[in-house]
């Protein structure tokens, strides 16, 4: 308990946390750019073979 008191307290353990929630909320919008971004591919990807297999 002492120890998370000393946490809070010191500077720099705020400043890692910061750091820390940043990092992990560019993450998630990376992420869910890239799931977008490979559901729009997936999609075209099936329309145009869809496209050949109909020749």
């Amino acid at each position: 308990m002492d120890k998370i008191r000393r946490l809070i307290q010191d500077k720099r353990g705020a400043n890692m946390v910061e750091y820390i929630i940043v990092v992990a909320v560019i993450a998630l919008i990376a992420i869910a750019a890239f799931r977008t971004f490979g559901n729009n591919l997936n999609s075209k990807t099936n329309e145009k073979a869809g496209e050949i297999n109909s020749l």
